[in-house]
């Protein structure tokens, strides 16, 4: 954009969160964790953390959602999706679960980040 085109954006207002995910999914060295194991009564209030990871730092970790995932390590995003748990949705789990944590949707826009401050 030109110099003064665009002042302030949200990554909500600019870019589709699936086309994201979609170009996410083909970077093998695309990583997700987060701080707890994803269960079914967590899966909506914990946000995944992603990062590229040079290969030597490549995880054989495969699951957010298995009972021996070590909260805070690093995860294949490809494996992460492939090995969400059946219950919490699979694979269309995982995306939903991600796309999701990626926008704010109209019930948090309205009521919980209705503020700046609150955002």
């Amino acid at each position: 954009m030109p110099k003064g085109g665009l002042l302030h954006a949200h990554l909500d207002a600019t870019v589709n969160a699936s086309f994201l995910l979609d170009l996410a999914l083909k970077q093998p060295a695309l990583h997700v964790r987060v701080s707890e194991r994803v269960t079914s009564t967590t899966v909506v209030s914990l946000l995944p953390e992603f990062k590229a990871l040079p290969s030597t730092e490549f995880s054989s970790a495969s699951s957010v959602t298995d009972g021996s995932y070590v909260p805070g390590s690093w995860v294949s995003i490809q494996n992460a999706r492939k090995s969400f748990d059946s219950s919490l949705g699979g694979p269309d789990g995982f995306d939903k679960w991600v796309i999701g944590a990626l926008m704010i949707n109209p019930t948090e826009a309205y009521n919980t980040h209705n503020t700046i401050e609150k955002a």
